[in-house]
């Protein structure tokens, strides 16, 4: 019974505590930046940096969603496409700060060419 509460106690909370049951998962900072990097790379290089840009301004306030959705279909998609990846997607996804990085990076290849 109480691990029961202990979920219920930290269900709501708004800050981080050390005593959650699910501890919250990040990919380390080197490998979120060169994912960053690599995707700002691929859409300055195929030409989609306005529409990205675009995209990314109006969904950034619902990236976490975004992610969770993509949690939710991972089985379906897993079980059809085989990303490396995937899970460093969503998880980067996660959090605005990184979509705000990402249209950073890309303004800075776009502004360098």
């Amino acid at each position: 019974m109480s691990k029961f509460k202990n979920f219920f106690r930290h269900a709501f909370a708004v800050e981080p505590d050390e005593t959650a049951l699910y501890a919250e998962e990040d990919i380390p900072s080197e490998r979120r930046a060169e994912l960053i990097e690599r995707f700002a790379k691929e859409i300055v290089d195929r030409r989609l940096s306005v529409p990205a840009i675009i995209f990314l301004e109006m969904v950034k306030p619902l990236s976490f969603l975004g992610s969770q959705a993509m949690i939710f279909l991972e089985p379906i998609i897993q079980s059809v496409f085989s990303f490396k990846s995937y899970k460093e997607v969503y998880l980067l996804l996660e959090k605005r700060e990184n979509v705000e990085r990402l249209l950073q990076e890309i303004e800075k290849r776009v502004q360098e060419k």
